[in-house]
């Protein structure tokens, strides 16, 4: 029971997971916030791999800067939020980085970002607040993130994340 509730748990936290707060809304761009896709996917690459970073750091040290969630909004940050009191509920913690091995952009339409990020978790483990070993022992440690981003004057926001595993990618 403790290894099936901590599967769907790691499931919701290979690419989510930070303290809890309240969602702030999805904010509403301005007007085109990027002169090319290619800048658009640029912006949304840079972000990913920051709200990963700042993951990472967070797992580590639990009072790191910047919290990861102000990465997020929307659906995102809820599901973190969500996934957040699901460990803690459960007595939980993922401990070890998640890496990105690519990201690559699929659409861009001008406010919204679509990349695909391929990630690498074989680092992780989940442990229990006593430090016992607690990963499910048929987790896949690649899995492929589908990601939503919504353009914010230069930057973006990660909106979305769903995420299946891989093979390799």
């Amino acid at each position: 029971m403790f290894r099936r509730s901590a599967a769907v748990v790691v499931a919701l936290a290979v690419t989510l997971g930070a303290t809890a707060c309240q969602p702030e809304p999805t904010p509403t761009p301005t007007g085109p916030a990027f002169a090319s896709e290619d800048e658009a996917f640029a912006a949304a690459e840079k972000t990913y791999r920051a709200y990963v970073d700042a993951l990472n750091a967070r797992r580590e040290d639990p009072s790191s800067d910047p919290d990861p969630q102000v990465f997020l909004t929307g659906q995102a940050l809820q599901v973190d939020i969500d996934t957040q009191q699901q460990l803690d509920q459960s007595g939980l913690r993922i401990v070890g980085p998640t890496t990105i091995s690519s990201i690559s952009g699929v659409s861009f339409d001008g406010e919204e970002i679509s990349i695909e990020v391929c990630l690498d978790s074989s680092m992780t483990r989940v442990e229990t607040t006593a430090g016992e070993d607690a990963t499910p022992p048929d987790r896949q440690p690649i899995s492929l993130a589908f990601v939503g981003m919504i353009a914010t004057g230069d930057g973006a926001l990660i909106r979305t994340s769903t995420t299946k595993v891989a093979d390799g990618c």
